[in-house]
């Protein structure tokens, strides 16, 4: 089992607020965050809790950001002789399926 600390974070007028509508059913934020974490947080949800749902959600976003960037990069490096390499594969598969319509 991972081991559990707790740290001490100053909270700002914004993220309290945040933490209010977060544990409201009805809110936008609330429905948000269930979708980005499947968390459910309502009333009776303490703050610590929320607190941590809204960090895994931030979490989330920067693990898909870094994915975003690397396929980002990926396709950057991607020259055209991948094109053109690609641009035979399917060539080759489509002479195949060709042949294996016409009854080869």
């Amino acid at each position: 089992m991972a081991t559990v600390t707790r740290k001490s974070v100053p909270l700002d007028a914004l993220v309290e607020e945040t933490l209010k509508r977060v544990r409201h059913n009805d809110t936008p934020e609330n429905r948000a965050l269930w979708q980005v974490t499947g968390i459910h947080v309502d009333d009776d949800t303490s703050e610590a809790e929320v607190l941590r749902a809204l960090l895994d959600a931030g979490r989330l976003a920067v693990q898909e950001k870094v994915m975003e960037n690397g396929y980002a990069a990926l396709a950057a490096a991607h020259d055209e002789e991948d094109r053109a390499y690609e641009a035979a594969v399917r060539a080759r598969g489509a002479r195949r399926r060709s042949r294996v319509g016409a009854g080869e």
